[in-house]
């Protein structure tokens, strides 16, 4: 009887126990609860952790916990592709009001991505001198180009842009086109994909001065030497690079908006389709 007596006892304190961790927890649930209604997701996320970590115990709080964190998760991806569908609408209309000032060049049979260039330094229009032409690609991509005219072909790797004591050197660059065309040698070095140190901003910022810049060829693992020095770059040049430059971060603010929204969109079907299979779970278990 005696054993009886004290079994109870001690059941009744392991219940009383249970109850108050889930009072304790049902606090931080509430929190977590107004922290959510008024779209406070941080703090109704700290709150849930709360519960798992001091009252790992608390099962009935954890459930609901769980699932009041789907629902912020939701939301902060509805929140989010709101927020990317508006900077989208902000980044396009900037483009579409642009745009009409560049040459767009696409072959839909070879190429994925078109490409904006300015006319003015079309290569057909400047086969007569040595100069720095640019395009941009559809994702805002864009690649610098030293276009090289002479007798012989110098084999230049990288180059230098300076104005006053400012300067800026560029990578080196393995991607060198060489063509020879009624005894005149041609050389495009490109710097694909924004890979040019910094050089088009660099001529952006200081599209009203004066620029001169070298060209050089790399002689061993760690020297250079000058092939053709001190060219001066053209106004029309400089401005022309400019606007392209201008172009490529339009063009990449509207692309990288438009990936981290579908990247919302896809973590919003994952959670949707996670609650979808927690309800479907419960389901069978009350049937049971």
């Amino acid at each position: 009887m005696k054993k009886t007596i004290a079994l109870l006892a001690v059941c009744a304190a392991l219940c009383g126990c249970a109850d108050n961790v889930e009072k304790l927890a049902g606090r931080h649930l509430d929190n977590a609860k107004e922290a959510f209604s008024i779209g406070n997701y941080n703090v109704a996320k700290q709150e849930i952790d709360s519960i798992r970590i001091l009252y790992p115990k608390a099962f009935e709080a954890r459930k609901q916990g769980i699932k009041l964190m789907q629902q912020v998760e939701e939301a902060e991806q509805m929140r989010a592709i709101e927020y990317e569908d508006s900077m989208i609408t902000v980044a396009q209309a900037a483009f579409d009001q642009i745009k009409a000032g560049y040459a767009f060049q696409k072959d839909e049979q070879y190429q994925d991505l078109g490409l904006y260039t300015i006319k003015s330094q079309d290569p057909t229009r400047n086969t007569d001198r040595t100069y720095i032409r640019a395009q941009v690609d559809e994702l805002g991509r864009m690649t610098l180009i030293s276009s090289y005219r002479g007798s012989s072909y110098i084999h230049h790797d990288w180059l230098k842009l300076s104005v006053g004591d400012l300067y800026v050197d560029t990578p080196e660059s393995n991607d060198r086109h060489e063509f020879k065309d009624l005894d005149v040698c041609y050389e495009w070095l490109s710097f694909i994909n924004g890979n040019d140190g910094g050089a088009a901003a660099f001529i952006s910022a200081n599209k009203d001065a004066n620029i001169t810049y070298t060209l050089y060829r790399k002689t061993g693992p760690d020297s250079s030497r000058p092939v053709y020095r001190n060219l001066k770059m053209t106004k029309d040049d400089r401005y022309a690079i400019a606007k392209l430059y201008e172009l490529s971060l339009v063009l990449s603010t509207l692309d990288e908006h438009k990936k981290a929204r579908e990247e919302a969109d896809r973590h919003l079907k994952f959670i949707r389709s996670r609650m979808t299979q927690d309800l479907s779970e419960e389901g069978v278990q009350e049937d049971k």
